[in-house]
């Protein structure tokens, strides 16, 4: 490895040369703002003759060694691509204006010194050679084909070239001198590697590390590719990880977001049943890929991605919708589970009532943990290693519930308490997920949420005005104000702004816009009714939870054929774990604590002296596996309840009247 400070004209200007960005770097992604930085930088140097230079970074590249004589050098550049290619638009952009102006000599040496090699025999004589679509793109520019890029013209290599030419449009022969002589004060550190030599992988990796902006998957992607023959590159580069990546782009307006790397850590996840720590994907992808015929199986995965990332993509209408409500949710860490399962849906493993049942308790599942509370920093180890658990015996859904079950899955009456007071109107787009659901799961007239007019609204308003304030008590106004962000006094209409805070009897009997004579099926009630008031908001709630609960259903439990069959659950605030009742002596006494169950570090003095001999005990075992904030049960433990309860709640309890079944019924009734 070689380094020295050079000027960037002159690293340009190296003859019978070419500079190649191989298909493994990013694609050129500076913006208009990079190029008015660099752009002004120019500009200062060019108007300051006290400035002497200016750094602009490295350029690292890759070179065979020895040539022959007329040979043209190829050096791969693994850093400084996108400077190398924006000095690119300029000098283009700057021949095309001394042209303009009459300057054909200056003209001709930015072309030949910097843009072409003149006499080279080859597919293409630039200088920069791009990747293939960029390639075009640059040819096109070069032959003067401006009107041809019509289509390209969203690409930042497009944007960046014309922005160049807008800013130097009204420069003259003189200011065009002086601004290339600021070009010339550019310059930066070139660090060569020889090709058998040094390893560019290592150096491509300390150069990310001290920071270089790239991702986990960027880093990958060089791992794959870097080692490989230039044509083999290619081959592979097209064939597997354009795919790839494909399948994890998603557009949000006119903004392309890519999530290869979240795929890759949600692939890995799913393979070795352990979620790799973000910053850490690449380390682990080093340890599990072997080589390139993994990329095959990888790629299919990336697929079942592109389901959840843009399930609009889903023909099967009832998977689609499914998938979109799932997304709503926003669980990501549920994702390698499901890449798992769509996988196995793809292979026909599982047919798709299957997959929609499981879609359809997933979601109950996460929707009845978000509304009781449940903290969702959890999820990552039950989802962790979920699909090899119920993909084993292929028993799906029936170990899918059972798994889930073991893991709070929050009871009807648990869901019924919470959902009845929680300010549900704060996340609007859950709440316009339940209410789509509600709306279009009854009856056959179905409506197209797509449409954007279709809005919340609040029955009670959020600022009631005089008639609300006249017709009801200061004290029952107030009452009634407490549940205003909840899902009783809250509904659906395509004109809020008409209904706004007007009176209950306003807002039922609009003629255009009322509830009277909408066509949502939530709407039916409020139509009806000759008042709002504390009464009508708890009679919905009642109509609306009953409905609720035939949608997002709690898995049943069937009955046990004997006490042991059963698993009791108890909960801490940083705590958590399932058990089991064991008969001793014909009585049932004993208890199991069940592997997976975790427990705070942190316990009252009280308890303490008794809490730690407990834990030194169980870690000398290897019963117990220390963690950060956790004790993580890695063995079953056997002892009584209570000292169970004691270990998961962290203070003295009687542990027959705190253990419960998922259906909520306690320990102590399997007493005898």
């Amino acid at each position: 490895m070689k380094a020295s400070e050079k000027k960037i004209v002159d690293f340009f200007a190296t003859p019978d040369t070419q500079f190649t960005i191989p298909v493994y770097q990013r694609d050129y992604n500076w913006q208009e703002k990079h190029c008015q930085i660099l752009f002004n930088d120019i500009k200062n140097l060019a108007d300051n003759s006290n400035i002497i230079s200016h750094f602009i970074g490295s350029i690292v590249f890759i070179h065979e060694g020895v040539y022959t004589t007329g040979e043209i050098k190829k050096l791969d550049i693994i850093d400084g691509q996108q400077r190398m290619t924006t000095l690119t638009l300029l000098f283009l952009a700057l021949y095309y204006k001394l042209k303009e102006v009459g300057n054909e000599r200056k003209a001709r040496k930015i072309y030949n010194q910097y843009i072409i090699n003149e006499y080279v025999d080859d597919e293409t004589d630039l200088k920069l050679v791009p990747p293939e679509e960029n390639l075009k793109i640059l040819d096109k520019i070069i032959k003067n084909k401006l009107d041809d890029l019509e289509e390209e013209r969203d690409r930042n290599i497009v944007k960046n070239f014309f922005y160049f030419k807008e800013k130097i449009n009204n420069y003259n022969e003189e200011d065009l001198e002086k601004f290339f002589g600021g070009i010339e004060k550019l310059i930066y550190v070139e660090i060569s590697l020889e090709k058998g030599k040094d390893d560019p992988q290592k150096i491509f990796e300390s150069l990310n590390s001290t920071g270089l902006d790239l991702s986990q998957g960027d880093l990958i992607r060089n791992y794959i590719l870097m080692g490989l023959e230039r044509d083999k590159q290619s081959k592979v580069y097209k064939e597997f990880w354009t795919p790839i990546e494909n399948n994890c782009k998603v557009t949000d307006g006119e903004k392309i977001i890519n999530y290869v790397s979240d795929f890759l850590r949600d692939y890995l996840t799913l393979k070795n049943n352990k979620i790799p720590v973000k910053n850490k994907v690449f380390e682990e992808f080093k340890s599990f890929y072997k080589n390139i015929d993994d990329l095959e199986e990888i790629k299919e995965y990336s697929k079942c991605y592109a389901m959840l990332k843009k399930p609009n993509f889903e023909k099967e209408l009832v998977i689609r919708k499914n998938l979109e409500y799932l997304k709503v949710l926003d669980q990501t860490v549920v994702n390698p589970f499901l890449i798992g399962i769509l996988k196995d849906y793809k292979d026909n493993l599982i047919f798709q009532e299957e997959l929609k049942e499981i879609l359809e308790v997933l979601q109950s599942y996460l929707w009845r943990r978000y509304i009781t509370g449940e903290p969702s920093n959890s999820l990552n180890k039950i989802f962790q290693n979920m699909y090899a658990k119920i993909s084993k015996e292929r028993n799906y859904i029936k170990d899918f519930e059972k798994n889930l079950l073991l893991n709070v899955f929050p009871t009807d009456e648990e869901l019924k308490n919470n959902l009845k007071i929680k300010a549900v109107y704060k996340d609007k787009e859950k709440l316009r997920y339940v209410f789509e659901r509600l709306e279009n799961s009854f009856h056959n007239e179905v409506i197209d949420f797509s449409n954007e007019k279709i809005t919340i609204e609040h029955i009670l308003p959020q600022n009631p005005n005089k008639d609300w304030k006249d017709k009801y008590s200061e004290e029952e106004l107030k009452e009634m104000l407490e549940y205003k962000d909840t899902i009783s006094n809250l509904t659906l209409t395509g004109s809020n702004s008409n209904l706004s805070n007007k009176s209950f009897t306003e807002k039922r009997d609009d003629e255009q816009h009322g509830y009277k004579n909408s066509k949502l099926f939530l709407n039916k009630y409020l139509g009806e009714q000759e008042e709002w008031n504390l009464l009508k908001i708890e009679e919905r709630f009642e109509i609306l939870y009953n409905n609720i609960i035939k949608i997002w259903k709690r898995p049943e439990v069937k009955e046990k054929q004997n006490f042991e069959d059963e698993t009791f659950i108890l909960k801490g605030n940083n705590s958590y774990g399932h058990g089991k009742l064991l008969k001793n002596n014909k009585r049932y006494e004993s208890f199991k604590l069940l592997r997976g169950a975790y427990i705070s570090k942190e316990v009252p003095e009280n308890i303490k002296e008794r809490f730690e001999k407990i834990i030194k005990s169980l870690k000398e075992k290897k019963v117990l596996e220390e963690q950060e904030k956790i004790y993580f049960f890695k063995e079953d433990y056997l002892c009584t309840p209570s000292q169970a309860a004691m270990l998961i709640l962290g203070r003295d309890v009687n542990g027959w009247t705190h253990w419960k079944t998922d259906e909520g019924v306690l320990l102590n009734n399997f007493k005898n």
